[in-house]
């Protein structure tokens, strides 16, 4: 498939339209279209216009070209209801946001030769709480304090930290991807999550994924990746020193002070209280219960998402140094000119 075929796909898939629907916009077969997409047939310029005004897109949209990295896959975690056109629709648009990452990094002359994430040996819940202590030891966070603005933290040690627009609330059952994609450490997440704790953990379960080094196949990986994470935002000594070695209760005042301070939810302070024997099951489920009735799924108040702005600020770097003009810098942000120059404040 060239890259041509690829947008056209790209294109077709977000429109929601089948290989037949495209076909009859385009007065083809949908065979023809299908060859269209693989690259069995290279549309002249004529074509691409018909493919342009049937898809109401402009012809740049269809033309514009970013190296194409080989990827994996492997953490990619999702719920089984992401299946066929979407599922491929949403890797194809992870592809093209990692490839232009990785051409702003290759203009902005950073040397991946820098970028080494730490591996930490793990086999058990005992070595990811570990592995969380050394990574914040690594980091120079102490252990009795909260983690304040992840995603800048990750994104200093090189870790390149992107997010995928929703369409139409149809990538909702994706949870989050990690990988090494041609030596550069990469974490995907949705765009758009209101919720900043449920964001800051899934990214703190995805660096999981990246610095555990796990030797057993029999393990539960996602049990050990949640695990880190909830160590990560809420060290053993922090959760200590705030709440004590065993409670019989506890207040929601407390709850609250703590969810505020270290950007957690309700639910994983009480799950990480259950873990660390702090509480019982007991009185687990009891508050559970209580945040369930009084709470509920949507958090009235809840943590702000943090906000990445580590490529935005590098496009724009390149664009004001003249390494590329202001058309590639929109192609790249998804901006129009005037959206551009109004960030910008253009002199």
């Amino acid at each position: 498939m060239n890259e041509i075929g690829r947008n056209l796909k790209k294109i077709r898939l977000l429109k929601s339209l089948s290989l037949k629907e495209a076909g009859n916009l385009l007065n083809m077969s949908p065979t023809a279209v299908s060859k269209y997409e693989k690259g069995n047939i290279v549309p002249d310029s004529l074509k691409l216009i018909e493919f342009a005004n049937a898809y109401d897109v402009k012809t740049i949209d269809l033309i514009k070209a970013y190296k194409t990295p080989k990827m994996k896959f492997t953490s990619f975690r999702k719920k089984k209801r992401l299946t066929g056109g979407n599922l491929e629709l949403l890797k194809q648009l992870i592809l093209e946001e990692v490839s232009k990452y990785l051409e702003v990094l290759n203009l902005s002359n950073v040397s991946i030769n820098n970028i080494k994430l730490k591996k930490y040996l793990c086999n058990n819940l005992n070595d990811a709480e570990k592995a969380a202590e050394s990574f914040r030891n690594f980091i120079e966070i102490s252990n009795k304090q909260p983690i304040s603005d992840l995603i800048n933290i990750l994104e200093n040690l090189g870790i390149i930290i992107i997010q995928v627009k929703n369409y139409d609330n149809r990538f909702s059952d994706f949870d989050g991807l990690s990988e090494i994609v041609e030596g550069v450490p990469v974490i995907v997440l949705l765009d758009g999550i209101t919720d900043g704790a449920r964001q800051r953990f899934t990214i703190a379960h995805e660096l999981a994924h990246l610095i555990l080094d796990i030797k057993d196949e029999n393990i539960d990986e996602e049990k050990l990746c949640n695990r880190f994470a909830s160590a990560l935002l809420m060290p053993k000594e922090a959760i200590i020193n705030e709440f004590g070695l065993f409670r019989k209760n506890i207040s929601f005042y407390e709850l609250n002070a703590f969810k505020n301070e270290y950007k957690v939810s309700y639910a994983a302070i009480v799950y990480r209280l259950k873990d660390l024997n702090i509480i019982s099951e007991y009185l687990y489920k009891k508050l559970n219960i209580f945040i369930s009735k009084n709470i509920g799924k949507n958090d009235p108040n809840p943590i702000m998402p943090e906000v990445s702005y580590q490529f935005k600020r590098n496009v724009h770097k390149l664009k004001v140094n003249g390494i590329i003009t202001l058309n590639k810098a929109c192609e790249l942000l998804g901006v129009s000119a005037d959206e551009y120059n109004r960030e910008d404040y253009s002199y």
